[in-house]
């Protein structure tokens, strides 16, 4: 359970910033995770909190047969766009 949950960590540590930013702007991936991480040490509450959400909607979403992902994707992307636009711009 332990490595599960540090991966999860890296995972959102990683690409919780780099993915809207790889689109908004033209940067280098590797600047992009660099920036992703920045982030979330200067906010570990926030992202922390942002994960959680990420995940209860997951789960929620997949309890419907996955038929509630169709609704939960767009919506988490477009807050993900907006927690960016926060955190980076």
């Amino acid at each position: 359970m332990d490595l599960v949950f540090v991966f999860a960590v890296i995972a959102l540590s990683i690409s919780v910033v780099s993915f809207p930013m790889l689109l908004d702007r033209h940067i280098t991936v590797g600047k992009a995770v660099a920036a992703s991480v920045a982030a979330v040490r200067a906010n570990p509450v926030t992202m922390s909190i942002w994960g959680l959400i990420v995940v209860g909607s997951m789960m929620i979403g997949a309890l419907m047969a996955l038929v509630g992902l169709v609704v939960v994707m767009p919506v988490l992307g477009h807050a993900t766009w907006h927690l960016y636009r926060k955190v980076v711009v």
